[in-house]
């Protein structure tokens, strides 16, 4: 009888399975790609056959970490270390726009061990004639279409696969292993590496190791490789966001069918009430009720399963940012999904159950359901929304189904409007026409010579080059800290108003946002421990802008030192003589330096890689809410439809065309779409100041709303209507008049 029910109406069902399918698929997907990140790191540890790790102290992710080699010949002499292995990480993006992360290893070292070769022959075997040599991983040849002897540019730079290899980890699987040295010069670190692999010589040796390296190194951390994949912040940071992502998808598919089984009892209101006249008590029609909301649900993920892993499966092959990470798939990505869709059942069913089960017989038997409601009173929008608030619970169903996704787009455009501003206000306060970071590099690990700034200061036409480098640290009152460093004497600080205290003079002096300094309680003349480095607080400073605000500055030469990018700046600003002149001058800059990319302030996409990425996570967020709300308004629109048949067929008698029918549908559609826009719209700026509040990054970036975020949302709430009343609007207009007044 469950499934019978469930499929008297096959498209509406159909519908609706794709909408959970959707969500679950969601949860696998993202699930898959935090595992490949998670495994990623477990292997680049565990499986390196160290055991232990050292990294430096407060960098907010391993693989931005930099350390001194030379750290590594001072291991090797301690009594309770057996070998060293120096690892160098590269994020490079390549000609054609996807990433691909580069491992820099030693050649003879025991971590290069776990690399697996399946072709060719080792980096310390082969003798290549040009290029560098280089091993692929199984699937980035694939993906890259390279195979052994092919020559492959890696940030501007020849390398020729010498090898391929396999770790069964997605994410090595994914990337290339290079030359340490190769490495070194890929992310322009000379004699600097992200972390060291420790193997000792007894593994009861080891606290005495953790004690002489608090002693001699204080900069650094030693961790144990087990358990190091889950303590790395980036790995929390994209199980969050996985999880945020699939829980809205998750929510959104729950509203559509607890819409769907809604108009499932509602049309069988007679069929209730003769089951409640012949003896089912409430308990069994609520049974009933759950048992096919269950059905529904677990239909719904197993199919979300499958096309979870499909789209992991392309996300990895696209060789995006994501992709970059691989998947990997674990027994507890589905056991998640399939407990998420036994809750969604048991919770997206519950309303429609407690509604069937308040039926009274006697009233239930009378119900006609081709008649429909009744709204009494006449209502400012007209027949549209009298149509709509004939079925108030569902209409609420289905713009709360719509909101949801709106609201995703609303917040998320507004965080990501509220970056960009954020810097548009630094390099417009700070007077910057021109911004330059390393070419092919992702801007979080972007490395520029201080030679390079110096040729491009003699240039005529610029005024001033200013070097930044901004890092975040974790403290003891606050989980990070983002830190921007400036020459005492740069253009720029006059961007940093002073309204308590002094600005930097000498070393050792940290200026402090206002926002930080409460939430540290530091005032002026207090002391800030970062890393081994103990700075004396001289000044508070406001600039209006949340990122700066809740964050510090330092000398230049003091942030190179923290962040281990020594003689090195992550960007430059540039300020010219003639702003009227920035065109010109950067196309003479990009002929002049080939290896750095140059870009406007107003271009700042084309280079600052997290304001891209936050652009095409929001396209893709709204393509999912235009999907999901579509699905769930054109199964509303349908039943709309199927319940008025006799009406629809009493105005075709009366002389209606089809071309008014199909107008009068379309309405009540694209109404329905724009109700549900303009909750979402007030949803999503609630949301952005509740993100806001949260501890951590969240609170430097402010949110800023345009009105083009909004025009955006009310455009994807129309397209949503529009596609979702379109079938149920044609279907409307073939109902031929005799047949639609025989209905019932």
């Amino acid at each position: 009888m469950v499934l019978r029910n469930l499929f008297r109406r096959k498209g509406r069902t159909m519908l609706t399975l794709f909408g959970i399918a959707i969500g679950v698929a969601a949860i696998v997907a993202l699930g898959a790609v935090a595992g490949g990140l998670r495994q990623g790191f477990a292997s680049m540890t565990r499986g390196s056959e160290a055991d232990l790790i050292v990294t430096q102290v407060g960098a907010l992710t391993t693989i931005v970490g930099s350390i001194d080699q030379a750290v590594a010949e001072e291991l090797q002499a301690m009594p309770e270390v057996a070998a060293v292995d120096s690892f160098v990480f590269a994020n490079i993006i390549l000609d054609d726009g996807s990433y691909l992360f580069c491992f820099g290893l030693e050649p003879h070292g025991f971590a290069i061990r776990r690399f697996r070769l399946v072709e060719g022959e080792r980096l310390d075997q082969a003798s290549v004639r040009r290029g560098r040599p280089l091993l692929l991983g199984r699937q980035a040849a694939e993906r890259l279409h390279r195979k052994v002897g092919d020559l492959l540019y890696v940030g501007k730079l020849p390398f020729r696969v010498v090898g391929l290899y396999e770790t069964g980890s997605s994410m090595e699987d994914t990337a290339a292993v290079v030359l340490l040295e190769d490495a070194q010069t890929l992310t322009v670190q000379p004699r600097r590496v992200t972390l060291l692999y420790v193997k000792l010589r007894d593994p009861g040796m080891a606290d005495p190791f953790r004690a002489r390296m608090a002693r001699r190194f204080p900069d650094l951390s030693v961790f144990a490789t087990a358990g190091f994949a889950d303590q790395e912040y980036m790995v929390r940071t994209i199980d969050a966001i996985a999880m945020a992502i699939a829980g809205l998808a998750v929510v959104i598919g729950g509203v559509g069918m607890t819409n769907t089984l809604f108009m499932s009892v509602f049309e069988r209101t007679t069929e209730i009430g003769v089951l409640r006249a012949l003896g089912w008590r409430r308990r069994r029609v609520v049974s009933l009720v759950l048992q096919e909301s269950l059905a529904l649900s677990l239909l719904g993920g197993l199919a979300g399963v499958a096309l979870g892993v499909a789209a992991a499966v392309l996300v990895r092959r696209a060789g995006g940012w994501i992709g970059a990470w691989g998947s990997q798939f674990s027994p507890g990505i589905f056991v998640r999904a399939l407990v998420t869709v036994g809750v969604l059942g048991l919770v997206g069913g519950a309303y429609p159950a407690w509604w069937a089960s308040r039926l009274q017989p006697v009233e239930a038997m009378r119900y006609e359901g081709g008649a429909g409601g009744r709204v009494s009173r006449p209502l400012p929008g007209g027949m549209p929304l009298r149509n709509l608030l004939r079925r108030r619970t569902r209409t609420v169903l289905t713009t709360l189904g719509i909101a949801i996704g709106i609201a995703a787009v609303v917040a998320l455009g507004g965080l990501a409007e509220g970056m960009y501003s954020m810097f548009s206000q630094i390099w417009r306060d700070s007077q910057v026409d021109l911004i330059a970071m390393q070419a092919n590099t992702d801007s979080d690990f972007s490395a520029i010579d201080e030679r390079v700034g110096s040729r491009m200061a003699a240039m005529p036409e610029v005024e001033a080059v200013a070097g930044v480098i901004f890092t975040a640290l974790s403290t003891e009152k606050m989980p990070m800290l983002i830190l921007s460093g400036y020459h005492p004497r740069s253009f720029v600080m006059g961007h940093f108003r002073i309204v308590e205290g002094s600005s930097l003079t000498t070393p050792h002096q940290i200026l402090v946002g206002r926002r930080a300094a409460e939430q540290m309680g530091l005032k002026v003349g207090d002391t800030l421990r970062l890393q081994e480095f103990t700075f004396r607080v001289v000044g508070i400073y406001e600039t209006g802008v949340a990122y700066e605000d809740v964050g510090g500055v330092v000398s230049l030469r003091e942030a190179q030192t923290l962040s281990g990018k020594l003689r090195q700046v992550q960007m430059y600003y540039i300020k010219l003589k003639r702003s009227e002149e920035a065109e010109a001058v950067r196309d003479r800059l990009k002929a002049a330096f080939p290896g750095i990319d140059f870009a406007l302030t107003t271009e700042a996409e084309q280079v600052v890689s997290d304001l891209r990425l936050m652009r095409q996570m929001i396209g893709q967020i709204s393509f999912l809410a235009v999907f999901i709300g579509a699905v769930g308004m054109l199964n509303t629109m349908l039943m709309s439809v199927l319940e008025r048949t006799r009406e629809i067929g009493v105005l075709r008698a009366l002389g209606w065309r089809r071309r008014r029918v199909l107008g009068m549908i379309l309405r009540e559609s694209l109404l329905l779409g724009i109700l549900g826009g303009l909750c979402g719209i007030a949803l999503g700026v609630l949301l952005a100041a509740v993100v806001k509040q949260m501890p951590g990054i969240a609170q430097a970036f402010a949110p800023a709303f345009k009105p083009t975020i909004f025009l955006q949302a009310t455009l994807v709430s129309l397209v949503a209507g529009g596609l979702g009343g379109l079938y149920p609007a044609w279907r409307a207009t073939r109902m031929h008049p005799a047949e639609a007044l025989r209905y019932e």
